[in-house]
């Protein structure tokens, strides 16, 4: 199988990687910690000294008392109100030492355990390698790869594509604490992930989505995340909702069981074809949500799933896709299905091109290069990370060189979607979020990660 090569990360890219361990994984309770994300993507845009530290000033609201004063004398609000990270955390109890022995024992623990995986997983990569060790720990981690609205998939994620092992630590640890399966332990009925038998990917989609039971589906797990029990997790409401489909007996659970099984191609067969339509599918959604934020995760998530790959066994790559498109169709059901007869309407489209539109191996040209380059550039003023984020995984999907042009069609439309509330290049506002918003992330519009 062919993966996408790591774009030319500068030097000093790891410098500032490494300075992300001066904040914790979460803030705000249960917030996700983005900062490294953001560098990654300001890197690959060519962002120089100053444009890094602007975007840590930025997230860790150090130039909070300047941007006040501004905001006084302009009436422009320039630094992100939402945004407050916080210091590494210590155990408030005495945990016990994570080990090979036990380290499956405490997943989902709470994210009390985080510092003490973290040290684990620093220990494992430093004698394992990073590659054996996602070899390793990954397959039994994706199963909970839904925990945190898949902010620890992609922490992860990221960091292996540039080979951060601080990073990777991280996300390994973060995977653990905020494992979230979505009704495939043993208490569930039985699934099956993926199958060379089920549905096109597309055609899975459009049917789930045409599933009379959706609309009730979005309601029961709404109300149920608003019970007591849910409501003392604290994970927001996002993360409440989606834990519902792990309920046993409840509808949303019994319904990923019955209808969500990805085809892909058996084993010793190439993935490629089947990782395109995904990588499709992900960007259609975003487009055709008009830029629902969680859609969005649904997004740099893929991003980061296709870097682990390569470090995987045949079956564990099937099972970490599987787990992704689990995670997706239950997304986009808690959210109340956004813009999704846009994205079908996008998906029949890109399914009906026929002959060199849908051959594969098509390769940008000089100009296109430097087109993406450019709009990946202009997204780098953004005080919303979600932005540059979302635009640099559609930039990487382009240069695969393994996809059709109607795929790269398809993910500049995206793309172009992102930037098109800014036409002067400059993107200074907060990402465009859908108007198509469901109710559910309408009454917590900023509480989002």
């Amino acid at each position: 199988m062919t993966f996408y090569s790591t774009p030319n990360y500068s030097e000093y890219l790891h410098e500032w990687l490494k300075r992300g361990r001066n904040w914790h994984i979460e803030y705000e309770g249960y917030l996700s910690n983005h900062i490294t994300h953001n560098w990654i993507a300001l890197d690959a845009a060519g962002a120089n000294h100053k444009k890094m530290q602007w975007w840590e000033d930025t997230y860790t609201k150090k130039a909070t008392n300047k941007a006040t004063k501004a905001t006084k004398t302009t009436g422009k609000i320039t630094i992100s109100a939402a945004n407050k990270l916080e210091a590494p955390r210590n155990n408030p109890i005495d945990y016990t030492e994570i080990t090979d022995t036990n380290w499956l024992n405490n997943l989902q623990s709470i994210r009390i355990a985080f510092p003490l995986y973290r040290d684990f997983f620093d220990k494992k990569i430093a004698e394992l390698g990073l590659s054996a060790c996602l070899n390793r720990y990954y397959p039994a981690l994706s199963e909970g790869m839904a925990g945190a609205a898949l902010h620890a998939t992609i922490h992860l994620g990221w960091a292996v594509d540039v080979e951060s092992a601080d990073m990777a630590a991280e996300g390994l640890a973060y995977m653990a604490t905020a494992f979230q399966p979505l009704a495939t332990g043993s208490i569930h009925t039985k699934h099956q992930l993926w199958s060379p038998d089920a549905p096109s990917p597309i055609q899975a989609l459009k049917q789930i989505l045409n599933d009379d039971r959706i609309p009730q589906l979005t309601e029961t797990a709404d109300s149920l995340s608003k019970t007591q029990d849910y409501k003392k997790l604290n994970r927001g409401s996002f993360q409440q909702r989606l834990i519902t489909f792990d309920n046993p007996g409840q509808p949303m659970s019994l319904f990923l069981n019955e209808v969500v099984t990805l085809r892909l191609p058996d084993m010793g067969h190439d993935l490629t074809t089947a990782i395109e339509e995904l990588s499709v599918i992900a960007a259609s959604a975003l487009l055709g949500s008009n830029n629902e934020f969680f859609i969005l995760h649904g997004l740099t998530s893929l991003h980061a799933v296709l870097c682990v790959l390569p470090h995987l066994d045949e079956n564990a790559q099937r099972n970490a896709l599987g787990y992704w498109f689990r995670a997706l169709v239950a997304t986009i059901i808690i959210q109340g299905s956004p813009g999704m007869k846009d994205t079908l309407a996008l998906l029949e489209k890109w399914n009906a091109n026929e002959g060199n539109e849908k051959a594969s191996g098509y390769q940008l040209s000089d100009e296109q290069k430097a087109w993406w380059l450019q709009t990946l550039k202009s997204t780098t003023d953004s005080l919303d990370e979600h932005v540059p984020k979302a635009v640099y995984v559609l930039k990487r999907w382009a240069e695969w060189q393994s996809f059709s042009s109607a795929s790269n069609d398809l993910y500049a439309k995206a793309a172009r979607n992102m930037v098109a509330a800014n036409a002067s290049g400059e993107v200074q506002d907060n990402l465009r979020f859908s108007k198509r918003l469901s109710k559910a992330s309408q009454d917590n519009r900023r509480r989002y990660d």
